[in-house]
């Protein structure tokens, strides 16, 4: 079903769900952001100069969730515009919907389907040119979990990526990939946790025209045999890990296949229940809005620690470094060699509540990208404030 219907089939429900649920929330929000931005094309300053520019963003949005027992159904959304204060062509509208179903019989049979949408301003990382251009990523889940005994559990899952642009330029990127992932969980005492599955993903650029040994895929078929494993010995400390060989394939003999390990690791440690810190290393392929690559394999490691100074205020910073090889046309710099980067990130924020439902969100992010291909590299820095009011409006019944 496409995701329309899912989000159709969501909202009709509404005139059903309310005589039956015990519990009914709503919660609306609206939101101000203001953000200065020190180069918004992601300009190394060669072909495009740098710009600098100050942006405004005014949202409103909000969640609603029925409930009757384990039975769920939540609708959620915002829409929002942001507006340059220089570079008045880059306005833009943006919004995101999405609904999430849940059924359960006892603790025998759970399905979960999901589906949503954002609209979004196209990444300026990947373009040498400052033409304004909004992508549309459409996200369907449907999982079904059934508990064979009282310690495993097997589950079966459905999803579909699929992402559009608004610019011709651009949609020799458009992607379409559906997957299909089979496997088992086997649950230990406490909160510690096995598993292992098997998934198969057929991908499709609905909108590139290839030509013969250029490099570029059209399709792909890729196959994860993957192991999962959580290990939590107390409440403060949490270690979880997912590893699967990974093999991608094309019809192209041009096109570089794939074979190798992927996934990620991470810890997270509380302490004295005031402060929390989090590290990641991991190994990934991830879909790319460059027009000249088919793909991106992504290795780096990530950290997080926050620290929570009162019960009105949090300190968060994070970092993350990475090396993405992309893989596509060998033709894309003057070496012939496909690109590499290397991304540096860090990241100084707080959330500050001095009143309840309001959260004002100060962020202070650098970003530094070296680049073997002419002009791919740059560096910015923004500077901003968040400021939300969620109003909680419950009705239980």
């Amino acid at each position: 079903m496409r995701i329309e219907g899912w989000l159709a089939a969501g909202a009709l429900s509404l005139i059903a769900v309310p005589a039956l649920a015990q519990s009914i929330q709503l919660k609306p929000a609206v939101r101000l952001e203001v953000q200065g931005d020190d180069n918004v094309f992601r300009s190394s300053g060669g072909v495009v100069p740098r710009e600098a520019d100050l942006l405004t963003t005014v949202g409103a949005g909000g969640k609603l969730t029925l409930s009757e027992s384990l039975q769920s159904l939540e609708l959620r959304g915002e829409v929002a515009h942001t507006d340059y204060l220089r570079l008045d062509e880059l306005d833009y509208d943006q919004y995101q919907v999405g609904a999430q179903l849940k059924l359960a019989l006892a603790s025998l049979l759970q399905l979960r389907v999901d589906a949503s949408r954002e609209r979004r301003q196209e990444n300026f990382a990947f373009r040498d040119d400052t033409e304004n251009g909004l992508i549309t990523v459409d996200k369907g889940t449907a999982e079904l979990r059934l508990r064979v005994t009282p310690s495993w559990t097997g589950i079966a899952l459905g999803e579909r990526y699929q992402t559009r642009t608004s610019r011709e330029q651009s949609r020799d990127a458009d992607l379409t990939e559906d997957s299909m992932e089979l496997g088992t969980e086997y649950r230990l005492t406490g909160y510690s946790s096995f598993g292992l599955a098997w998934r198969q993903s057929e991908g499709d650029y609905p909108n590139r025209v290839v030509v013969a040994g250029d490099g570029r895929e059209k399709t792909y078929d890729q196959q994860n045999l993957i192991v999962r494993a959580g290990y939590r010995p107390s409440g403060l400390s949490d270690l979880t890990a997912q590893l699967a060989y990974t093999q991608r394939t094309h019809e192209d003999p041009a096109v570089r296949d794939f074979r190798g390990i992927t996934g990620r690791a991470g810890y997270t440690r509380t302490f004295s229940g005031i402060s929390r810190l989090q590290a990641e290393i991991y190994r990934d392929l991830f879909y790319v809005e460059d027009i000249n690559a088919n793909y991106v394999e992504n290795l780096g490691l990530k950290g997080l620690y926050e620290y929570r100074w009162s019960a009105k205020l949090s300190l968060i910073g994070s970092t993350e470094l990475f090396r993405s090889s992309y893989q596509g046309s060998p033709s894309q710099n003057a070496q012939g060699t496909p690109r590499s980067d290397v991304v540096f990130g860090l990241s100084l924020g707080a959330d500050y509540r001095p009143f309840y439902r309001f959260s004002l969100r100060p962020e202070l992010r650098h970003e530094q990208r070296g680049s073997n291909t002419a002009n791919g590299g740059y560096h910015f820095t923004t500077a901003g404030v968040d400021l939300v009011y969620e109003y909680g409006l419950a009705n239980t019944r």
